[in-house]
């Protein structure tokens, strides 16, 4: 059995440079005393910088949904615009092609070691069908795919053996008990799982909102551990740090241009 490696994410390497220096080329303090990223993280890092233990899962998942639900406004806070150019708002990209290929391999890991676990877990208590796991595998190898340890399939293959066995395995939270609703979750993820798997990393702001917020359901929903949960709330920080970088590169190019216009000579 292949053991588990050490918690680490390479997120917060992202924002250092040639000797770990505190500040991202060309970009703010993201990491050290008072950094934008220690700001962000207020909510799960503690004044000495050691790690509190939410209380309350339900406040991460709070966080992550009005960062969804607040995208645009977050872009363009005081103005009013045309449907057209709303509409054009929505699909804003603020993380580069890099940037989005860290967020979705770390994503994509924590997603795939949790529904791992917890189809495990699933499997010690007694409640894998079977003719149901027999369904997965078999479609699995139909398509020419290699044997895999345990549980780690691919994220859509997990999600669809979690799927068959709505009314089997034990979930938790306010869906525990509504198999439509957990049904309805789980098509969702799988929707997610199909979308990530293409990997273009040119996703829009609000679509990588909205995959965050499923996947800390999805987590809440299966009773992730701690450690999920930790890495899930940084992969939000990465996220909402480059947002907000961005948003005042924007806002500082608006304002250059509304000087420059301002400025410019008129033709009477």
């Amino acid at each position: 059995m292949v053991s588990e490696s050490p918690m680490f994410s390479p997120l917060p390497l992202y924002f250092r440079g040639q000797d770990f220096p505190t500040v991202k080329q060309g970009g703010k303090t993201l990491i050290g005393n008072n950094g934008w990223l220690e700001k962000t993280g207020q909510d799960s890092l503690g004044l000495d910088g050691e790690r509190k233990t939410p209380q309350k899962r339900a406040g991460i998942l709070d966080s992550i949904k009005k960062i969804a639900k607040d995208m645009t406004e977050l872009h363009h806070p005081h103005r009013r615009l045309p449907q057209a150019k709303a509409s054009g708002a929505q699909l804003l990209i603020s993380l580069d092609a890099r940037e989005q290929s860290l967020l979705y391999c770390e994503l994509e890991y924590h997603l795939t070691c949790a529904l791992n676990n917890y189809i495990s877990r699933e499997l010690e208590k007694g409640r894998l069908v079977p003719i149901n796991f027999k369904k997965i595998t078999d479609a699995w190898y139909q398509q020419g795919r290699p044997r895999v340890v345990g549980f780690r399939f691919d994220l859509e293959t997990q999600i669809d053996l979690v799927a068959l066995h709505v009314n089997e395995f034990t979930f938790c939270g306010r869906r525990q008990c509504n198999p439509v609703e957990v049904s309805s979750l789980l098509h969702t993820m799988k929707v997610n799982a199909r979308a990530m798997r293409i990997r273009t990393f040119c996703q829009p702001d609000s679509v990588i909102a909205k995959q965050l917020a499923d996947s800390q359901s999805l987590f809440d929903m299966i009773g992730a551990a701690e450690d999920a949960n930790r890495a899930l709330v940084e992969i939000v920080h990465f996220f909402k740090v480059i947002v907000e970088r961005e948003h005042k590169v924007l806002q500082q190019r608006q304002k250059e241009q509304k000087h420059s216009t301002m400025l410019a000579p008129r033709d009477d």
